[in-house]
């Protein structure tokens, strides 16, 4: 491979730093900004959080190597893992937007806008990402030549805003534009086409799915009737490939709430940019009205508060605890409404807002430092969604979506999903004392627990949480020497009124009553759930000692506490919990570093010996 040759001479050396490491430039430096020359007032509303990135990005700009073979790569640790900070990772490369959107925008404290000396650094960049691209179109991300999806897909995704800042802003050299633009191409026809791309994207969606986002902004700037063929083919496939007829989109095979809240809705929110008002419009509309059918069972709101909390421990690759959300930043609540309940409507919107420039002029001209060697201290998602189409409810509508969630909107169902790739099955039990989601299934990551995921209240709040990846913050029983049994596969039996109940894939409204939930502990042990209307009623039969942990959720102002032989009682603004077991059995509560939100997690733990009862009631 041939680098392009379209440098111009300086003759100007000076010396620059370059991740903490003076060297040589052969290029001037890209200038520092002095934000005391400016004021809050010179930023708009929708710009409050740009003063940080425009203070640092000097450091950024300057960190593009000038010389040698990895001319243009971008050598300071500022997005993902230091570690992977190599010439190789094409996700490093990802920061090219925020070079091209610098460069690209005029604003009237935008001192970098048609920067020669930062056009320079996007030249160099532009051109290294396109050499770091295999013959077939793919990108290596955890060593050299270790082709995959994510790096390759989400290349679409950056370099498409990339590419339509450059569309209508200053100029660079047509060769490397042009350049690039095929480079773009050949990607977005990689992921579309490739087949072992295709099937990776069926246990990672939220690599895959970035091309419906990067494939549709280049079709805005370059009309191509075949990728638009293979584009919307490949959108029609997925919807059962990448969706669960449980609801989530499938991460390592199973559900992961950080990539669904976070990078799949990303790609929807670009994607609905470009499709809205468009029949292709109508595949996401569907995706995420099935997601809303998903979400709305498992992420529950806390009283006073924007914050939802989450079934989280059935998550199979990021630890989220809470959603705050990311729907604050999508649009498809315009055509979904059911998504609007987790939205901030038009007024928390302006509030803020409001809060965000009372700060921004608090603390002016200081900002935050650059915190070199952070995931992402320089993030590229800055830049990528600031162009797009937003909408935002109306507080009415918002209020109507909140009281269309179904633990709110009724007060007696039990509901179940099934995913029917792997047997996972999700309970959710609403009774006029509380809500409940129990998980089961077998073990698809080490990280997953099952058994009772979350419990709420509808005054008081969460008040349990099962917790992601611990064994001594998860729900469940701990025998004696061993291990948690809900940390593994947990096969689980129902009846409902002493009638079995057989899960089958997809979405189910079951009958209602009293439900029993029972599974083995080990070869010798058993464990049973009962959902009555007020009370959750637990018993084990299991030889020898063990130990049952039950993690509880609390707000600065709750209070947890043993008041008496065979009780604990947790004390929240909107009600109390008790927790009644055998007299005979020990219990202690303990504090946990751990948090949910704004709550703290405690542990109470029970130690018991052959057997013990315990229950929850509201």
């Amino acid at each position: 491979m041939q680098r392009i040759a379209c440098y111009p001479a300086i003759a100007l050396i000076v010396l620059v730093t370059v991740w903490g490491n003076p060297v040589q430039s052969q290029w001037p430096a890209v200038p520092d900004i002095d934000l005391s020359k400016y004021k809050p007032a010179d930023f708009t509303d929708a710009e409050l959080d740009l003063p940080y990135y425009l203070k640092h990005f000097h450091t950024i700009a300057n960190s593009v190597v000038e010389t040698g073979p990895d001319k243009g790569f971008i050598n300071i640790p500022v997005w993902r893992s230091p570690d992977d900070n190599k010439p190789y990772n094409a996700r490093i490369m990802e920061n090219i937007l925020s070079l091209a959107w610098f460069y690209c925008t005029n604003r009237p404290w935008n001192i970098y806008y048609g920067s020669p000396v930062l056009r320079l650094r996007l030249e160099a960049a532009l051109s290294f990402w396109c050499h770091s691209q295999n013959a077939d179109g793919r990108f290596s991300e955890y060593g050299p030549q270790k082709w995959n999806l994510a790096a390759t897909a989400f290349s679409t995704k950056f370099m498409g805003e990339t590419l339509r800042l450059l569309k209508s802003g200053p100029a660079i050299d047509s060769a490397i534009l042009q350049n690039t633009i095929a480079s773009d191409r050949k990607t977005i026809m990689a992921v579309l086409t490739r087949e072992e791309l295709y099937q990776s994207g069926k246990n990672f969606s939220n690599q895959f799915t970035n091309v419906w986002a990067g494939a549709l902004a280049y079709l805005s700037l370059n009309p191509d009737a075949e990728i638009k063929s293979r584009l919307e083919a490949r959108i029609k496939q997925s919807a059962s490939d990448f969706q669960s007829p449980a609801g989530f989109f499938y991460e390592a095979g199973g559900t992961d709430f950080g990539y669904n809240f976070n990078t799949h809705h990303s790609n929807l929110w670009i994607a609905w940019h470009y499709s809205h008002g468009t029949p292709l419009a109508n595949e996401f509309i569907e995706e995420e009205e099935r997601y809303y059918n998903w979400i709305c069972y498992n992420a529950v709101p806390e009283p006073g508060t924007d914050v939802y909390t989450i079934n989280r421990p059935i998550e199979m690759r990021q630890k989220t605890t809470t959603l705050f959300s990311y729907f604050t930043a999508t649009p498809l609540g315009e055509a979904v409404a059911g998504i609007r309940a987790f939205e901030m409507n038009t007024i928390e919107k302006k509030k803020s807002v409001e809060e965000a420039r009372k700060k921004l002029e608090q603390n002016w001209p200081n900002v935050q430092p650059l915190a070199t060697g952070n995931f992402s201290a320089y993030s590229p998602y800055t830049f990528l969604h600031r162009s797009l189409y937003q909408w935002y409810p109306s507080p009415s509508q918002k209020e109507a979506a909140i009281k269309q969630l179904p633990y709110i909107k009724s007060q007696r169902f039990i509901h179940q999903k099934m995913d029917n790739r792997n047997p996972t099955v999700f309970t959710y039990v609403r009774q006029p004392g509380y809500y409940a989601c129990f998980n089961s299934g077998p073990q698809l990551k080490p990280q997953q627990r099952y058994g009772i995921g979350l419990l709420w209240h509808s005054k008081a709040g969460s008040f349990l949480q099962s917790q992601t990846d611990t064994y001594d913050a998860a729900w469940g029983t701990q025998p004696e020497g061993g291990k948690l049994y809900e940390a593994d596969t947990l096969d689980a039996t129902f009846s409902i009124n002493n009638k079995a109940i057989t899960p089958i894939p997809g979405n189910h409204d079951l009958t209602t009553g009293v439900l029993t939930v029972s599974y083995p502990l080990g070869s010798t042990g058993k464990k049973s759930i009962v959902f009555r209307d007020k009370t959750i009623e637990v018993a084990i039969q299991h030889p020898g000692h063990f130990t049952e942990y039950i993690p509880l959720l609390l707000n600065s102002t709750d209070e947890a506490g043993i008041i008496s032989p065979g009780k604990v009682a947790l004390k929240k603004a909107g009600g109390i919990i008790n927790i009644s077991y055998d007299a005979n059995a020990t219990a202690n509560l303990k504090e946990t570093p751990l948090k949910s939100g704004l709550q703290k997690v405690m542990v109470l733990t029970i130690e018991g010996s052959d057997k013990l009862s315990y229950s929850f009631s509201m």
